[in-house]
């Protein structure tokens, strides 16, 4: 390490921690947002599991002692990050206006423009499997139960305005979807040459009505 490498890093008191973590300041939590949004942005293009916290802080133009004033650990800003992109991916859904289903094109949305957290994502649900990733397991279980809900939401009205066969549990299918958008965009970051379009588009063939 470095001389003089930890006085980058402040000692605070528990009291002056919590103060933070509770956001007294409005000036901290958009200092906080401005990290997260700037973070979105590089890990979208590369990911960044397996680096520290000082080489991602370096990455996306912040110091590490600005990191840890906001993220005590990667894992903490790694499930801040991903908090985030599913929130501001719900902002911009529009699950009360459904026509027809169109998962291939999420799909397509999401992963072309963010493979980086694509595969951050997948490597650490991995973890979250592992004995003693408690936070990482409670945000996944919490996370998929999140997305179950909207797109058993959007199989439902889809089925009401006759898109969706209506021979199928919306309940299963909503995991069925999931399964398949996690799998497909598994297989095409190993091998970009895995058509995940073609393979949810198929899905979304099976799930609409059968034509007489």
């Amino acid at each position: 390490m470095p001389q003089g490498e930890r006085a980058e890093e402040p000692q605070d008191t528990d009291s002056e921690t919590a103060s933070r973590r509770r956001g007294r300041y409005p000036k901290g939590i958009l200092r906080r947002q401005q990290i997260l949004d700037r973070t979105i942005e590089v890990f979208a293009e590369f990911g960044f599991e397996g680096t520290s916290l000082r080489a991602i802080g370096e990455a996306i133009g912040v110091s590490h002692a600005a990191l840890r004033r906001y993220f005590d650990t990667r894992e903490e800003l790694f499930i801040e990050v991903l908090h985030e992109k599913d929130r501001q991916a719900l902002a911009n859904a529009r699950p009360d206006v459904v026509e027809t289903i169109d998962f291939a094109a999420h799909l397509d949305d999401y992963v072309a423009r963010a493979p980086g957290l694509v595969a951050l994502r997948h490597s650490m649900v991995a973890r979250a499997l592992e004995p003693g990733n408690e936070h990482s397991h409670t945000f996944f279980v919490e996370r998929y139960e999140s997305i179950r809900r909207e797109a058993l939401l959007i199989l439902r009205l889809a089925r009401a305005a006759g898109t969706v066969r209506d021979d199928i549990s919306p309940e299963v299918a909503a995991s069925l979807v999931i399964a398949a958008m996690d799998g497909l965009s598994t297989q095409w970051l190993l091998d970009p040459r895995v058509d995940m379009h073609e393979g949810m588009a198929l899905l979304d063939h099976l799930l609409r009505p059968v034509k007489d």
